[in-house]
């Protein structure tokens, strides 16, 4: 079964009192890794290049389309997003209840056409390590299993199990 994306709603909490909130009329979000390698050497690597991984980033890219309000308080405006980039508010995004993190607004821009509705596009860089439910509820289950001297068998099948129960 596919995941349909308009169900894949980007929450932003900008630090202005008002918790998440969604962004206004997003058209798409993506999230995107990538991971810094620097090369280096070995005896027998008969003259292949070989690299090994250091730093790991994240990007946050969305869509929306401009409200003529300024002012939500059910939704996250292109105004909001100005003054969270502007005053370099470190923020919290989640998709959904699936994804969390936290990252800066680094670009955001704002393209008007003629007889076009008012989009605009914005990317945040992560901060830290991007956090995936699943994960976090394995990771839990498995350090408190191991604590209590129990083993964990089978990851996939206990992966699988949680993932059900979410």
């Amino acid at each position: 079964m596919f995941i349909e994306g308009t169900y894949k709603v980007l929450y932003l909490d900008l630090k202005d009192g008002e918790g998440f909130l969604p962004v206004g009329c997003l058209t798409s979000n993506s999230f995107s890794e990538s991971l810094d390698m620097i090369d280096s050497t070995t005896r027998d690597n008969l003259g292949w290049k070989t690299s090994r991984p250091t730093n790991q980033e994240y990007n946050v890219s969305f869509d929306g389309l401009v409200l003529e309000d300024n002012i939500s308080f059910i939704n996250n405006t292109y105004f909001n997003l100005t003054i969270a980039k502007r005053s370099r508010t470190l923020i919290d995004w989640k998709v959904n209840d699936a994804d969390y993190g936290s990252g800066y607004i680094t670009s955001l821009s704002n393209e008007n056409n003629i007889d076009e509705n008012v989009g605009f596009s914005a990317e945040m860089i992560g901060y830290g390590e991007p956090i995936n439910q699943l994960n976090f509820i394995y990771n839990a289950y498995a350090t408190r299993g191991v604590a209590d001297g129990g083993v964990i068998d089978n990851k996939k099948c206990l992966l699988n199990y949680i993932d059900n129960i979410i």
